[in-house]
């Protein structure tokens, strides 16, 4: 999993055919999952909570498929609804990671961050031509 967060780290730190907005929102998401992964790591909660705000917020530019579209490169643009899709789920799997931290059923939330790391990963890679 450490692999795949230094991987998406490096990815949003060059900003592939980004704009600046584009590279501040993956920033903020890189830095989020990083807290998360540091809250896992050293079973502080209030770290991967802190995180998962940090995913959403940076996750709400992309609150519809236009505004997806306009972060995408002109060749990308087509697939702005599959990219929304993308947006969609990675928020159900923070959703669903938050509610297991709070209950205090850390594996459940494990689990539901695989799934915030897949929808991340799939985005980039329809968006990447990956």
């Amino acid at each position: 999993m450490k692999k795949v967060l230094i991987g998406l780290s490096l990815l949003a730190a060059l900003g592939l055919h980004a704009d600046d907005n584009i590279q501040g929102s993956m920033k903020n998401m890189r830095d989020g999952l990083l807290q998360v992964q540091d809250g896992f790591l050293y079973n502080n909660k209030d770290s991967i909570l802190k995180g998962i705000d940090k995913i959403k917020k940076a996750n709400s530019a992309f609150h519809d498929a236009k505004s997806s579209a306009s972060f995408l490169p002109q060749d990308k643009k087509r697939f702005s609804k599959v990219a929304y899709i993308n947006v969609k789920n990675l928020n159900f799997y923070l959703d669903t990671m938050k509610e297991y931290v709070k209950a205090g059923s850390i594996v459940n939330a494990s689990d539901a961050y695989s799934g915030v790391v897949h929808s991340c990963t799939h985005c980039h890679a329809i968006t990447r031509g990956w």
